[in-house]
C-alpha cells in the first residue's frame, strides 16, 4: 500500500480555519487511511486484532475531542453574548476607569476628566500619553497638590487630534509620591467589536475590565 499517495491526495485537505476544522479534517484522514489499510493489507499477514482495536479507539478520540471543540465554541459565544448584555446596565452610569489603556476611533467627543489623587505633592510629576509605538504624544503637568482634576482636551502636543488607535497613559516623576489617576464620566455606549467589547465614556474607549467604581447616572463626575 501506498500510503503517501493517500495522504497527499485533494480528498484528504485539511482546513485550517479552526481547531475544530483542523480536528475534522485529521479524523477524515484517518479513517481514509485506516479504510487503505484494510483493503491493502497481506492476507498471508493480517493486521493484528489488538493493533486495529487501538486505532480505532484513537480514531474515537479524534472524533469526541472535535464535538468537545464544538461545544466550547458555542459555550464561549453564549457567555460573550449574555457578558455583553449584562454591561449594557452601565449605559448611562457615572463610572470611574483607569487610564493605563484606552482607545480612540475618532468619532469625536471630548475625553471625561481625569482624577489624580496622590499620597503627597505631585510637583514635577506629569500625565504621558503614548501611541501604539510606544511615542509620546502628549505631556500634560500635574498640580502642585495632592489632588486635582485634568481636563485633557484629545490632542497632541502640537495641537492635533490623536488619531484612531490605542494609547497608553502613564504618570511620569513625582519622586516618591504614589499617584493615581482615574477617567471619571458617564458611560455612554458598549462598543461590541471583533477585537473586545470596550465601553464608550466621552471620546475614549475603555476595557470593562478598568472601571473601578460604577455609580449613580445623576451628576457628570463619578464617585471615588
Amino acid at each position: 500500500m501506498s500510503i503517501a499517495s493517500i495522504a497527499t491526495s485533494p480528498a484528504s485537505t485539511t482546513t485550517k480555519d479552526t481547531p475544530s476544522n483542523q480536528l475534522q479534517g485529521n479524523s477524515t484522514e484517518f479513517l481514509k487511511l485506516f479504510m487503505a489499510q484494510l483493503q491493502n493489507q497481506n492476507p498471508l499477514d493480517p493486521k493484528d486484532g489488538a493493533d486495529m482495536v487501538s486505532q480505532l479507539a484513537t480514531f474515537s478520540q479524534v472524533e469526541q475531542a472535535t464535538k468537545t471543540n464544538q461545544e466550547l465554541a458555542s459555550l464561549i459565544a453564549a457567555q460573550t453574548s449574555d457578558a455583553s448584555a449584562g454591561m449594557s446596565a452601565l449605559v448611562g452610569r457615572n463610572c470611574s476607569a483607569g487610564v493605563d489603556a484606552f482607545s480612540i476611533d475618532g468619532q469625536g467627543g471630548s475625553p471625561p476628566p481625569i482624577e489624580v489623587s496622590s499620597s503627597s505633592s505631585m510637583t514635577g510629576a506629569s500625565l504621558e500619553i503614548k501611541d501604539a509605538d510606544g511615542k509620546v504624544v502628549r505631556t500634560i503637568k500635574l498640580p502642585d497638590a495632592k489632588s486635582g482634576t485634568i481636563q485633557w482636551d484629545g490632542k497632541d502636543d502640537k495641537g492635533h487630534a490623536l488619531a484612531a488607535g490605542n494609547y497608553t497613559m502613564s504618570v511620569n516623576g513625582g519622586g516618591s509620591a504614589t499617584i493615581d489617576a482615574e477617567w471619571q464620566g458617564r458611560v455612554d455606549s458598549v462598543e461590541l467589536a471583533t477585537d473586545g467589547t470596550r465601553l464608550r465614556m466621552g471620546g475614549v474607549l475603555v476595557n470593562p475590565g478598568d472601571i473601578h467604581t460604577i455609580g449613580a447616572g445623576t451628576s457628570t463626575q463619578g464617585t471615588k
